[in-house]
């Protein structure tokens, strides 16, 4: 029996996910379509969950339960499926379990169809990097080989030789990385630009720190109302003040450079306050789908609201509707809803 014990966004919320081992002789050649659609699904649930996780930051309790029911399906009518390793690895990570993770990825590397998938070398560096990266520089190295250029892979490395003294290193395979990405992904160029702190290149380092939040900020216009992207956007102003820092011990600012790292720090705020919004529309909505179909009107309406001020409008627009029917005299719902479908006109 496998057993993965997954973290919800609050610490103190734990859902556990078991998958059984069927014991049954492999399934008849007739069952191929079955296999098949089986594993499709599978891997929908998974790629689903992993998308939700960068979008919002964590998983939902409802995608968890998902994937088990999606892989217990898929093992019984396929035990000796040659993806099952890469799939329960990839389930394994979605959820914390690290060490599970890499043991069912490592089993999947040493067969035939797991040697040559770049991918699942990839992310077993990616799992190994932070505690083990002389293991991570392997996976990472084998990533490379079977995918020439491939952006992940060169900050893998990057990393690796970051962690290992080897600043130089780091700093080529960090621009190798960043041009090969084209400079679109947030991650790679802002680990660039600690990469051009870390040798004290400051005018570089700052240009590649702006490009990552001008990044960021992009991605929290493209997806409003969702968390991940703001996390992303919090983290790029860590880094800015990081710089500053960094650049005022040095004495290498000037009167302008003051003032700009004083407004990262205010931005900051900002965005924390919105990330804060996040977490308690995540109580409320715990809230409300307990009391469901019996909720109160005043959860009701701070749920509403809370859900316009994250900018998920059309689900506070659904939310408000609700509302009203609850209590046809809300004033609060009345000006909302007209103030958000003002808004979503074209």
């Amino acid at each position: 029996m496998i057993r993965l014990l997954v973290p919800l966004a609050a610490p103190l919320f734990f859902f556990v996910l078991t998958c059984h081992v069927a014991g049954q002789e492999p399934p008849g050649a007739d069952d191929a379509s079955a296999r098949e659609e089986a594993l499709r699904t599978a891997i929908e649930a998974i790629e689903r969950a992993e998308l939700q996780q960068k979008d919002d930051g964590l998983v939902a309790p409802t995608a968890a339960e998902e994937i088990n029911r999606r892989l217990t399906s898929l093992q019984k009518l396929d035990p000796a499926g040659p993806l099952l390793p890469y799939l329960f690895g990839r389930a394994y990570a979605l959820f914390g379990r690290v060490g599970d993770a890499i043991e069912q990825l490592r089993k999947f590397v040493e067969t035939r169809d797991g040697r040559n998938e770049w991918e699942a070398h990839r992310r077993l560096g990616d799992l190994f990097v932070e505690e083990f990266p002389t293991l991570a520089k392997a996976s990472y190295g084998k990533a490379l080989a079977l995918k020439t250029d491939e952006p992940t892979a060169l900050l893998g490395l990057s990393i690796c030789a970051y962690k290992s003294g080897d600043l130089d290193e780091a700093l080529r395979l960090a621009q190798q990385a960043v041009e090969s990405d084209g400079r679109r992904t947030v991650r790679v160029v802002a680990h660039l630009a600690r990469m051009f702190i870390a040798n004290g290149q400051w005018a570089e380092a700052d240009r590649s720190a702006v490009l990552a939040l001008e990044l960021a900020e992009a991605a929290v216009r493209k997806q409003p109302g969702r968390r991940g992207p703001l996390q992303t956007m919090e983290a790029q102003y860590d880094l800015l003040i990081d710089l500053g820092k960094a650049r005022i011990k040095e004495k290498s600012t000037s009167a302008e450079d003051f003032v700009r790292f004083a407004g990262y720090i205010r931005n900051r705020s900002d965005v924390r306050a919105r990330l804060a919004l996040h977490d308690a529309l995540l109580v409320l909505e715990r809230g409300v789908k307990a009391t469901s179909p019996s909720t109160l009107p005043r959860l009701l309406e701070q749920y509403a609201v809370t859900l316009a001020e994250v900018g998920r409008t059309e689900d506070a627009i659904a939310a408000f509707e609700r509302l009203l029917v609850l209590d046809p005299s809300n004033a609060t719902a009345a000006e909302w809803l007209g103030r958000l479908r003002s808004a979503s006109k074209p």
